[in-house]
């Protein structure tokens, strides 16, 4: 019996989905001989940490941003990366105790890592020869940032050449990187029908249909979206996703009242698959997840508001394979918004350049490299 372990932190909503997706694709592939587990590393730390750790990053995210984007652009420095990550590999391996006794005590023969988190602790664990279960770390954006970087990783999994071409100027040797994508679950690459997913959500065939996401926590500007796109002259038809932002919701349900368009409105939901079958684009930040899920749709993305740092590398990443538009503020939506509706040829190009990018079978492929490693 092989055992294999994802781990992710909930820092964010996208790293645990992109274990989520990998375990699908493990109870879907039903694999004999494999028991496959699914756990937050958090939850194997001390109470104050995981508060802290998620915490943190969204108070840096939402309320200083600028701040976030600087220490992110800054921490990927070479020197100053040798510096910091001392400290805090320190950090996180003192208040990793519980984690450490779990892994010891499993022995599981692979552990799927889906954040630097756990990646840094289990490759620290190796090299003291605490463990040899191998390492598959995924890089859930783009581009790679200097601490995804282990030297006890077995397997870099990335999303595209350029996070290749990231990882081998950091020394890692090239058959250490597997482009297979980023992990999105399952029901992204399947089919659905449009029609009666816009008619369950009280919406009508045939119209421009905008899809708004503000992320699992509903952050972004969302109402300024709405208001700049909703009285649109030409006729669409709007679908806000607010998450876990329930004040959001309820602004939006009052801010549809004055709007031209028709809104339809949720908080979180678990069908954003079919949210994205029925719109024709998707208006948000460029969060790793967000992206790979749009590219498997082949819904074209106009990136509104990227968080500096990983989204806006992410951005870079759309707009350099001509698989997405930028704006640079809300007030510019509608004409970007009319324009896409009006010309089919942009969006057949739009479409073209994602076709060239998306890979929406990266959790198949991930589970089947974890197991073909622990052959080895």
């Amino acid at each position: 019996m092989k055992k294999a372990l994802i781990l992710y932190a909930t820092a964010g909503i996208g790293h645990k989905k992109a274990s989520m997706a990998v375990k699908e694709a493990f109870d879907e592939m039903k694999l004999d001989g494999v028991e496959v587990t699914l756990a937050d590393a958090l939850d194997y730390t001390n109470a104050f940490f995981k508060w802290a750790y998620l915490k943190m990053y969204l108070f840096m995210v939402n309320k200083l941003p600028t701040l976030w984007g600087f220490s992110y652009y800054l921490t990927d420095n070479f020197y100053v990366n040798i510096l910091v990550s001392k400290l805090r590999r320190l950090n996180n391996w003192i208040n990793s105790r519980k984690l450490k006794k779990y892994l010891i005590e499993t022995k599981p023969d692979v552990i799927i890592s889906t954040h630097f988190f756990a990646s840094e602790v289990i490759s620290d664990m190796k090299e003291m020869g605490l463990i040899s279960s191998k390492l598959v770390t995924i890089v859930t954006d783009y581009r790679l940032h200097s601490w995804w970087i282990c030297d006890f990783t077995d397997v870099y999994i990335v999303a595209g050449e350029d996070a290749r071409e990231d990882l081998i100027r950091w020394k890692v040797q090239d058959p250490r990187i597997k482009v297979l994508g980023i992990p999105i679950e399952p029901v992204f690459s399947k089919k659905y029908d449009k029609s009666k997913i816009l008619r369950d959500a009280g919406l009508k065939e045939g119209i421009f249909t905008v899809l708004v996401i503000g992320g699992g926590f509903g952050v972004g500007p969302i109402e300024e979206i709405v208001k700049a796109i909703g009285n649109s002259s030409k006729p669409i038809q709007i679908i806000t996703i607010c998450g876990h932002n329930e004040d959001l919701v309820k602004k939006i349900e009052v801010l549809r009242q004055s709007m031209k368009a028709d809104i339809k409105v949720v908080g979180f939901v678990n069908n954003v698959y079919e949210y994205m079958e029925a719109a024709d684009i998707l208006i948000s930040k460029s969060g790793g997840i967000t992206v790979s899920e749009s590219l498997a749709k082949e819904l074209p993305l106009v990136v509104l508001a990227p968080i500096i740092g990983q989204e806006t590398r992410n951005c870079d990443y759309l707009i350099k394979h001509g698989a997405a538009v930028r704006i640079g503020k809300a007030s510019e939506l509608r004409e970007v918004v009319e324009y896409l509706a009006s010309n089919p040829e942009r969006m057949a190009a739009l479409r073209e350049g994602i076709r060239a990018i998306k890979k929406p079978m990266a959790a198949f492929d991930v589970a089947k490299l974890s197991i073909d490693i622990c052959k080895t």
